[in-house]
Protein backbone atom coordinates (compact mmCIF):
# COMPACT_ATOMS: atom_id res chain seq x y z
CA UNK A 1 0.00 0.00 0.00
CA UNK A 2 1.45 3.36 -1.03
CA UNK A 3 0.77 6.03 1.57
CA UNK A 4 0.86 9.84 1.71
CA UNK A 5 0.55 11.71 5.00
CA UNK A 6 -0.45 15.35 4.62
CA UNK A 7 0.63 17.46 7.58
CA UNK A 8 3.37 17.22 10.21
CA UNK A 9 1.61 18.59 13.28
CA UNK A 10 0.31 16.54 16.21
CA UNK A 11 -0.96 13.46 14.34
CA UNK A 12 0.89 13.16 11.03
CA UNK A 13 4.37 12.32 12.39
CA UNK A 14 2.97 9.46 14.48
CA UNK A 15 1.26 7.94 11.44
CA UNK A 16 4.35 8.30 9.24
CA UNK A 17 6.80 6.91 11.80
CA UNK A 18 4.61 3.94 12.69
CA UNK A 19 4.40 2.98 9.03
CA UNK A 20 8.14 3.46 8.57
CA UNK A 21 9.03 1.47 11.67
CA UNK A 22 7.14 -1.52 10.33
CA UNK A 23 9.15 -1.33 7.13
CA UNK A 24 6.84 0.62 4.83
CA UNK A 25 7.90 3.58 2.74
CA UNK A 26 5.74 6.65 3.33
CA UNK A 27 5.65 10.15 1.90
CA UNK A 28 4.94 13.20 4.08
CA UNK A 29 3.69 16.34 2.34
CA UNK A 30 3.79 19.82 3.87
CA UNK A 31 4.15 23.29 2.42
CA UNK A 32 7.64 23.60 3.87
CA UNK A 33 8.76 20.06 3.13
CA UNK A 34 9.15 19.35 6.84
CA UNK A 35 8.34 16.11 8.64
CA UNK A 36 9.79 13.33 10.77
CA UNK A 37 13.24 11.97 9.93
CA UNK A 38 13.49 8.30 9.02
CA UNK A 39 15.14 6.46 6.11
CA UNK A 40 11.73 5.27 4.88
CA UNK A 41 10.04 8.68 5.17
CA UNK A 42 10.19 10.86 2.07
CA UNK A 43 9.47 14.52 2.80
CA UNK A 44 8.03 16.59 -0.04
CA UNK A 45 6.64 20.07 -0.54
CA UNK A 46 2.87 20.01 -1.02
CA UNK A 47 0.24 22.74 -0.99
CA UNK A 48 -2.94 20.80 -0.17
CA UNK A 49 -5.08 23.72 -1.39
CA UNK A 50 -3.59 23.55 -4.91
CA UNK A 51 -5.43 21.10 -7.23
CA UNK A 52 -2.35 20.64 -9.42
CA UNK A 53 -0.20 19.78 -6.40
CA UNK A 54 -2.83 17.32 -5.20
CA UNK A 55 -3.06 15.63 -8.60
CA UNK A 56 0.70 15.12 -8.67
CA UNK A 57 0.76 13.85 -5.09
CA UNK A 58 -2.24 11.53 -5.45
CA UNK A 59 -1.20 10.02 -8.78
CA UNK A 60 0.85 7.18 -7.27
CA UNK A 61 -0.64 6.55 -3.81
CA UNK A 62 -3.44 4.35 -2.49
CA UNK A 63 -4.09 6.01 0.89
CA UNK A 64 -3.91 9.59 2.10
CA UNK A 65 -3.96 10.44 5.80
CA UNK A 66 -5.17 14.05 5.91
CA UNK A 67 -3.70 15.37 9.16
CA UNK A 68 -3.94 19.10 8.51
CA UNK A 69 -5.97 21.41 10.68
CA UNK A 70 -6.86 25.08 10.71
CA UNK A 71 -4.42 27.79 11.70
CA UNK A 72 -6.50 28.89 14.71
CA UNK A 73 -9.03 27.38 17.11
CA UNK A 74 -11.98 29.52 16.00
CA UNK A 75 -15.08 28.68 13.98
CA UNK A 76 -14.57 31.50 11.48
CA UNK A 77 -11.07 30.23 10.71
CA UNK A 78 -12.30 26.63 10.48
CA UNK A 79 -14.98 27.60 7.95
CA UNK A 80 -12.58 29.71 5.90
CA UNK A 81 -9.80 27.12 5.79
CA UNK A 82 -11.23 23.62 6.28
CA UNK A 83 -14.16 23.68 3.85
CA UNK A 84 -12.06 24.47 0.74
CA UNK A 85 -9.18 22.28 1.94
CA UNK A 86 -11.35 19.19 2.31
CA UNK A 87 -13.30 19.92 -0.88
CA UNK A 88 -10.08 19.94 -2.88
CA UNK A 89 -8.77 16.78 -1.24
CA UNK A 90 -12.04 14.91 -1.79
CA UNK A 91 -12.16 15.95 -5.44
CA UNK A 92 -8.58 14.79 -6.01
CA UNK A 93 -9.23 11.54 -4.14
CA UNK A 94 -12.24 10.84 -6.35
CA UNK A 95 -10.23 11.51 -9.51
CA UNK A 96 -7.41 9.16 -8.45
CA UNK A 97 -9.42 6.52 -6.53
CA UNK A 98 -7.55 7.26 -3.30
CA UNK A 99 -8.80 6.35 0.17
CA UNK A 100 -8.69 9.37 2.53
CA UNK A 101 -8.37 8.72 6.27
CA UNK A 102 -9.08 11.57 8.69
CA UNK A 103 -8.45 12.09 12.38
CA UNK A 104 -11.83 13.30 13.66
CA UNK A 105 -12.99 14.76 16.98
CA UNK A 106 -16.05 14.12 19.14
CA UNK A 107 -17.32 17.65 18.48
CA UNK A 108 -19.96 16.67 15.93
CA UNK A 109 -21.51 13.94 18.06
CA UNK A 110 -23.93 13.51 20.94
CA UNK A 111 -21.75 13.29 24.06
CA UNK A 112 -24.61 13.73 26.53
CA UNK A 113 -24.61 9.93 26.82
CA UNK A 114 -22.01 7.26 26.09
CA UNK A 115 -20.54 7.71 22.61
CA UNK A 116 -20.81 4.30 21.02
CA UNK A 117 -19.92 2.49 17.81
CA UNK A 118 -22.72 4.16 15.82
CA UNK A 119 -22.30 7.75 17.06
CA UNK A 120 -25.21 10.13 16.58
CA UNK A 121 -24.39 13.42 14.88
CA UNK A 122 -25.75 16.10 17.21
CA UNK A 123 -23.40 19.10 17.42
CA UNK A 124 -23.72 21.42 20.41
CA UNK A 125 -21.55 24.31 19.23
CA UNK A 126 -20.59 26.22 16.10
CA UNK A 127 -17.35 24.25 15.89
CA UNK A 128 -19.32 21.04 16.26
CA UNK A 129 -21.59 22.11 13.42
CA UNK A 130 -18.56 22.66 11.21
CA UNK A 131 -17.28 19.16 12.01
CA UNK A 132 -20.74 17.76 11.25
CA UNK A 133 -20.79 19.53 7.89
CA UNK A 134 -17.36 18.11 7.05
CA UNK A 135 -18.61 14.61 7.88
CA UNK A 136 -21.65 15.15 5.67
CA UNK A 137 -19.48 16.28 2.77
CA UNK A 138 -17.27 13.21 3.13
CA UNK A 139 -20.35 10.98 3.08
CA UNK A 140 -21.69 12.73 -0.03
CA UNK A 141 -18.39 12.46 -1.91
CA UNK A 142 -17.72 9.68 -4.38
CA UNK A 143 -14.30 9.25 -2.77
CA UNK A 144 -13.74 6.52 -0.20
CA UNK A 145 -13.28 8.08 3.25
CA UNK A 146 -12.76 6.91 6.82
CA UNK A 147 -13.07 9.22 9.83
CA UNK A 148 -11.34 7.99 12.99
CA UNK A 149 -12.95 9.70 15.98
CA UNK A 150 -10.59 10.54 18.83
CA UNK A 151 -11.26 12.11 22.18
CA UNK A 152 -8.96 14.70 23.75
CA UNK A 153 -5.35 14.03 22.88
CA UNK A 154 -2.51 13.20 25.20
CA UNK A 155 0.95 11.81 24.61
CA UNK A 156 4.14 12.86 22.80
CA UNK A 157 3.45 15.72 20.42
CA UNK A 158 0.14 16.78 22.00
CA UNK A 159 1.42 20.31 22.27
CA UNK A 160 -1.86 22.24 22.47
CA UNK A 161 -4.14 19.62 23.99
CA UNK A 162 -5.84 19.90 27.39
CA UNK A 163 -4.34 16.57 28.46
CA UNK A 164 -1.08 17.11 26.61
CA UNK A 165 1.67 19.62 27.25
CA UNK A 166 -0.72 22.08 28.91
CA UNK A 167 -1.10 19.54 31.70
CA UNK A 168 2.10 17.51 31.41
CA UNK A 169 4.57 20.35 31.79
CA UNK A 170 3.26 21.92 35.00
CA UNK A 171 2.51 18.53 36.54
CA UNK A 172 5.98 17.14 35.90
CA UNK A 173 7.66 20.39 36.96
CA UNK A 174 5.81 20.51 40.28
CA UNK A 175 3.81 23.58 39.31
CA UNK A 176 0.05 24.06 39.62
CA UNK A 177 -2.02 22.43 36.88
CA UNK A 178 -4.94 24.57 35.69
CA UNK A 179 -7.44 22.28 33.91
CA UNK A 180 -10.76 23.52 32.59
CA UNK A 181 -14.09 22.84 34.26
CA UNK A 182 -14.72 19.98 36.69
CA UNK A 183 -11.62 17.93 37.39
CA UNK A 184 -13.20 14.88 39.04
CA UNK A 185 -15.51 13.77 36.23
CA UNK A 186 -14.65 10.72 34.08
CA UNK A 187 -13.20 11.78 30.75
CA UNK A 188 -12.10 9.85 27.66
CA UNK A 189 -8.57 10.47 26.39
CA UNK A 190 -6.88 9.27 23.20
CA UNK A 191 -3.14 8.60 23.21
CA UNK A 192 -1.71 10.03 19.99
CA UNK A 193 0.20 6.85 19.02
CA UNK A 194 -3.06 4.90 19.49
CA UNK A 195 -4.86 7.29 17.14
CA UNK A 196 -2.13 6.76 14.55
CA UNK A 197 -2.44 2.98 14.94
CA UNK A 198 -6.21 3.24 14.48
CA UNK A 199 -5.84 5.34 11.33
CA UNK A 200 -3.36 2.90 9.82
CA UNK A 201 -5.59 -0.08 10.66
CA UNK A 202 -8.66 1.74 9.29
CA UNK A 203 -6.89 2.23 5.96
CA UNK A 204 -6.59 -1.55 5.67
CA UNK A 205 -10.27 -2.40 6.30
CA UNK A 206 -12.37 -3.74 3.42
CA UNK A 207 -13.52 -0.95 1.13
CA UNK A 208 -16.65 1.03 1.93
CA UNK A 209 -17.66 4.45 0.54
CA UNK A 210 -17.71 6.18 3.95
CA UNK A 211 -16.92 4.88 7.42
CA UNK A 212 -16.73 6.26 10.96
CA UNK A 213 -14.79 4.34 13.59
CA UNK A 214 -13.75 5.20 17.14
CA UNK A 215 -10.11 5.37 18.20
CA UNK A 216 -8.99 3.68 21.43
CA UNK A 217 -9.48 5.64 24.65
CA UNK A 218 -8.73 5.43 28.34
CA UNK A 219 -11.00 6.99 30.95
CA UNK A 220 -9.55 9.09 33.75
CA UNK A 221 -10.50 12.30 35.49
CA UNK A 222 -8.40 15.36 34.80
CA UNK A 223 -7.09 15.14 38.36
CA UNK A 224 -6.08 11.50 37.81
CA UNK A 225 -4.26 12.31 34.60
CA UNK A 226 -2.42 15.24 36.17
CA UNK A 227 -1.46 13.05 39.13
CA UNK A 228 -0.20 10.31 36.82
CA UNK A 229 2.07 12.82 35.08
CA UNK A 230 3.36 14.11 38.41
CA UNK A 231 4.03 10.65 39.84
CA UNK A 232 5.82 9.56 36.66
CA UNK A 233 8.14 12.54 37.12
CA UNK A 234 8.92 11.59 40.73
CA UNK A 235 6.43 13.75 42.62
CA UNK A 236 4.01 12.37 45.20
CA UNK A 237 0.98 14.19 43.80
CA UNK A 238 -0.15 17.01 41.53
CA UNK A 239 -1.35 20.43 42.55
CA UNK A 240 -4.59 20.98 40.64
CA UNK A 241 -6.54 24.24 40.56
CA UNK A 242 -9.23 24.23 37.88
CA UNK A 243 -10.36 27.17 35.79
CA UNK A 244 -14.17 27.37 36.08
CA UNK A 245 -16.05 27.46 32.79
CA UNK A 246 -17.68 30.74 33.80
CA UNK A 247 -14.27 32.43 33.60
CA UNK A 248 -14.08 31.59 29.89
CA UNK A 249 -17.65 32.74 29.37
CA UNK A 250 -16.88 36.05 31.07
CA UNK A 251 -14.01 36.67 28.64
CA UNK A 252 -15.96 35.54 25.58
CA UNK A 253 -17.36 38.99 24.67
CA UNK A 254 -13.86 40.44 24.24
CA UNK A 255 -11.94 37.47 22.80
CA UNK A 256 -12.78 35.25 19.84
CA UNK A 257 -10.43 32.58 21.18
CA UNK A 258 -12.17 32.58 24.56
CA UNK A 259 -15.57 32.38 22.85
CA UNK A 260 -14.44 29.26 21.02
CA UNK A 261 -13.10 27.63 24.17
CA UNK A 262 -16.16 28.59 26.18
CA UNK A 263 -18.44 27.03 23.56
CA UNK A 264 -16.60 23.71 23.94
CA UNK A 265 -16.38 23.81 27.74
CA UNK A 266 -19.31 21.38 28.08
CA UNK A 267 -16.81 18.62 27.32
CA UNK A 268 -15.15 19.40 30.66
CA UNK A 269 -18.22 20.18 32.76
CA UNK A 270 -19.96 16.89 31.95
CA UNK A 271 -18.67 13.31 31.85
CA UNK A 272 -17.19 12.30 28.50
CA UNK A 273 -17.67 8.56 28.06
CA UNK A 274 -16.74 6.53 24.98
CA UNK A 275 -17.44 2.85 24.30
CA UNK A 276 -15.08 2.10 21.44
CA UNK A 277 -14.88 -1.66 21.95
CA UNK A 278 -16.61 -2.68 18.72
CA UNK A 279 -14.42 -0.33 16.68
CA UNK A 280 -11.13 -1.39 18.20
CA UNK A 281 -12.02 -5.06 17.79
CA UNK A 282 -12.72 -4.39 14.12
CA UNK A 283 -9.39 -2.56 13.86
CA UNK A 284 -7.50 -5.20 15.82
CA UNK A 285 -5.90 -2.77 18.26
CA UNK A 286 -6.31 -1.70 21.88
CA UNK A 287 -5.63 1.36 23.99
CA UNK A 288 -2.21 1.76 25.58
CA UNK A 289 -2.63 1.57 29.39
CA UNK A 290 -2.61 4.99 31.03
CA UNK A 291 0.54 4.39 33.09
CA UNK A 292 2.55 3.26 30.06
CA UNK A 293 1.30 6.16 27.94
CA UNK A 294 2.06 8.72 30.63
CA UNK A 295 5.50 7.22 31.19
CA UNK A 296 6.31 7.48 27.50
CA UNK A 297 5.02 11.06 27.42
CA UNK A 298 7.09 12.13 30.41
CA UNK A 299 10.21 10.55 28.87
CA UNK A 300 9.96 12.93 25.89
CA UNK A 301 11.74 16.30 26.48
Amino acid sequence: MRTLVIGAGQVGPHVALQLARRGESVRVGTRSGSGPEHPLVERVRLDATDPADLDRAFADVDVVHLCLHASAYRPDVWERELYPLEAGVLAAAARHDVHVVYPESVYAFDTSTVLGDDPRVAPRSSMGRIRAELLARRAASSARTTSVVASDFYGPGASMAHGGDRMRRPATEGRTVRPLGRVDLPHAWTYLPDLASAMIAAAELPATPDRIVLAPVVHATQRELATAYAVAAGHTSARVRPVPAWVLRSLAPVSADMRAMAAMSYLFTEPLLVDEQASVERLGIAATPLEAAVGASVAVP
